[in-house]
């Protein structure tokens, strides 16, 4: 199963999370994807922000590893962001009435109450600090 590199994009004191509805359930994930051969988990990171969120940002730190039902997945958080976020990459494609994708900006006060998916990196999310970006 193909590695997954994830971003965690910080504004103020809050980050950006993706707010899905589907099948009846409504959680939030963080932007990120695959890493294509070649490519590390670092390049795959920055390649997924932009493509999901049309954001530009470079790989300020590593945060967390983990396996999730035995994929791995690294978790990254971003320097300062330039942009106007905006949904696009198959999430785009995807997004319909019965099963939709919206940006938003959640409070890092707020992350472990909201259903972060998956649950396990909502502990390490509400410990980094809550810097301007």
């Amino acid at each position: 199963m193909k590695a997954r590199a994830v971003a965690i994009v910080r504004k103020d004191d809050a980050v950006l999370l993706i707010h899905r509805r589907k099948g009846g359930a409504e959680y939030y994930t963080l932007p990120g994807g695959g890493v294509e051969e070649g490519e590390t988990p670092e390049q795959a990171c920055v390649r997924e922000l932009a493509e999901e969120t049309g954001l530009r940002a470079a790989v300020e730190s590593p945060l967390h590893t983990l396996d999730n039902a035995g994929r791995a997945e690294h978790y990254f958080v971003m320097g300062p962001a330039t942009g106007t976020p905006r949904l696009g990459g198959p999430e785009s494609e995807r997004d319909s009435g019965d099963n939709q994708y919206r940006l938003v900006w959640v409070p890092l006060a707020d992350v472990a109450s909201i259903g972060l998916k998956p649950d396990a990196i909502t502990s390490h999310l509400v410990g980094i600090p809550n810097t301007v970006r």
